[in-house]
């Protein structure tokens, strides 16, 4: 798999400046003319601001003419341009058109890419399946439905992987940063390949840093198995094939919010193996199939335990009443620290209102709200905010408790690769 770098810029000159400064391990450029307004493109310049091979691109319009770039990305729809390498393109970016009738019929170029946008399960295999027996073929699922497909592709041998300078450079919908992009996948690029398949579930999950981490620890075990984000409004999408153990389907899956609750009644209904932090929490953020069974568990518990353990907390404060809260509560109840609960609701896991925290007094805090939910919270000698990506000074963030779960995690998803 090729690391491509797209530099979608206002101006040549901007681009150039963006393509000068990447230091970051890549393997191409590519460089969409069409943010241009119909500029003039210096080519002697672009060349020299970079030693990797450079993709022209003109998205939606006719193919660069006259690029001086290593190969043309052409829009399928549009005529093929003579004696040069082409990537021939389809994009759909309101869902998913037959892929498999676009596969028969995008023939004449070098490199086939088809991007298009999945709504489910069943689309992202579908996007996968293609790339079975097939070669000089690369797919992408576009938007946050789409992750699931985008980052397993280079995996099961899609060629090219698309990617922005950073996030506020983001030239498509759902498209990984180079910074993920080299987390997820690693140096040794050529040797992807996966047996089995984990993700992360839950919505929103396109931010999880959770790719990163498991990804990383399969490198280090020498494990053949990739780690993928699931992003959806319908659980059951995608925790009925993963018990089906259906192809593409995960074999292993961390469950995030709102789900860690509806995944501990799943388990239940099917027969899971529910081990102890998930049967004290009822809820479950792992989900795994082990030696033939589903085995269901709370590594929340465990991330929530160490970091309590790093405290010398008396009492405490819950904010939030959902699965990550009722993890906390089991850990604050196996160090014997005295809890109380406030939510947005009151009543909830006893929850008392939110207008009464002001007025709570004690020495930690535990903030469970999503990141999208921002209150003042109390003072505190420690506070751990579980939710991560928001501006905090809290003690303990959301990425110190996303690492501390996934030890014990990781421990289980491998279990399950034997």
């Amino acid at each position: 798999m090729q690391l491509i770098v797209t530099i979608y810029e206002e101006t040549p000159e901007k681009a150039i400046d963006v393509i000068r400064a990447l230091r970051d391990d890549h393997d191409a450029i590519e460089l969409r003319v069409d943010a241009f307004g119909g500029r003039a493109v210096d080519w002697a310049a672009v060349r020299a601001a970079t030693a990797k091979p450079v993709i022209a691109t003109n998205r939606g319009g006719a193919p660069v003419a006259d690029a001086e770039a290593d190969m043309i990305d052409a829009e399928w729809g549009h005529p093929i341009p003579a004696g040069r390498r082409v990537i021939l393109s389809h994009h759909d970016y309101e869902g998913m058109p037959d892929v498999e009738r676009l596969m028969t019929e995008m023939r004449g170029a070098d490199k086939v890419k088809i991007a298009v946008t999945p709504r489910s399960f069943a689309d992202n295999v579908r996007l996968l399946a293609l790339l079975e027996g097939r070669t000089n073929l690369s797919v992408i699922g576009m938007g946050g439905r789409g992750l699931y497909a985008r980052i397993l592709a280079p995996f099961f041998g899609s060629e090219l992987q698309f990617v922005s300078v950073d996030e506020a450079r983001q030239a498509a919908p759902g498209q990984l940063t180079l910074a993920q992009a080299l987390a997820i996948y690693g140096p040794n690029r050529n040797a992807l390949h996966a047996e089995t398949i984990f993700a992360i579930v839950g919505n929103p999950a396109a931010h999880s840093g959770s790719p990163a981490i498991h990804n990383a620890i399969f490198r280090e075990r020498g494990v053949a198995a990739a780690y993928a984000i699931f992003e959806t409004d319908d659980f059951r999408d995608i925790a009925e094939p993963f018990a089906r153990g259906e192809r593409f389907a995960p074999a292993g899956m961390s469950i995030t919010a709102p789900f860690k609750e509806e995944a501990f009644s799943f388990a239940t209904e099917i027969g899971a193996d529910i081990r102890r932090n998930a049967r004290d929490a009822e809820a479950v953020n792992t989900l795994v199939r082990i030696g033939g069974r589903v085995v269901a568990d709370n590594t929340d518990v465990d991330g929530f335990v160490a970091l309590i353990g790093r405290t010398s907390a008396r009492t405490a404060a819950v904010i939030g009443a959902g699965g990550t809260a009722r993890a906390a509560l089991v850990a604050l109840r196996r160090a014997d620290i005295e809890s109380t609960v406030f939510n947005r609701t009151a009543g909830k896991l006893s929850a008392r209102p939110l207008d009464q925290l002001p007025s709570w007094r004690g020495d930690l805090v535990i903030n469970t709200l999503p990141q999208n939910v921002s209150i003042p919270l109390p003072d505190a000698a420690t506070i751990i905010e579980a939710a991560y990506g928001r501006d905090s000074h809290a003690d303990f963030n959301g990425l110190d408790l996303l690492r501390a779960q996934a030890a014990r995690q990781s421990e289980l998803f491998l279990e399950a690769c034997q």
